[in-house]
């Protein structure tokens, strides 16, 4: 394995990690009030999408020549992270602080996408030549 297959597998990983705790974060503010329940359900989902994104990147890292569907998957998530973060700032309004903590771990997790995108890209560029 590539030290850039490492570093995607890695960050893979801490998506799933991190992924895994928001979705618990968003089941506890479902359920315990401290953010408004759309916006609890919002977060626990973009958690779940994360934590299955993050499982399947680990899977994909491990063979280079599928890396380009990593890629095209990572855009989508990335995307749907990016929006889910946006709803739940508006409905939230960011007023209280656990309310900018869901906003700030959540938008951790579209900065990680990037992240696994660009190398991700750059493995599938490099396996073209």
């Amino acid at each position: 394995m590539s030290s850039e297959a490492k570093r995607v597998k890695l960050l893979t990983l801490a998506e799933m990690f991190l992924g895994l705790i928001v979705l618990i974060g968003g089941i506890v503010a479902v359920f315990m009030g401290p953010l408004d329940v759309v916006a609890g359900i919002i977060l626990a989902a973009e958690g779940l999408v994360s934590l299955i994104f993050g499982a399947r990147g680990a899977l994909i890292a491990n063979v280079p020549a599928r890396i380009g569907k990593l890629a095209r998957i990572a855009l989508i998530i990335q995307l749907v992270q990016i929006v889910s973060c946006v709803a739940i700032g508006l409905i939230t309004g960011a007023d209280e602080q656990h309310e900018i903590i869901a906003i700030v771990c959540g938008a951790l997790l579209p900065v990680i996408s990037l992240v696994i995108l660009i190398l991700s890209r750059g493995m599938e560029k490099h396996a073209e030549r």
